[in-house]
């Protein structure tokens, strides 16, 4: 049976709590978001840069190395 660190289980951790609340950008979510802004790469650009700005200042995303 093969082991995994303490790091990678606080990783899996991590990705199943953002998971369960709503974290994840699903193929239907993105195509939810470039529908909305006619399909321009600017505008798509501009809201996923403002929400990643806002979950950062509320600690909800992180970078993972």
């Amino acid at each position: 049976m093969q082991k995994i660190t303490n790091k990678q289980y606080e990783e899996y951790r991590s990705l199943i709590y953002d998971r369960d609340h709503g974290r994840f950008l699903t193929p239907n979510g993105l195509h939810l978001i470039c529908s909305a802004c006619d399909y321009d790469p600017t505008e798509i650009g501009k809201i996923m840069l403002e929400n990643l700005a806002k979950l950062q200042a509320s600690g909800a995303a992180h970078m993972y190395d």
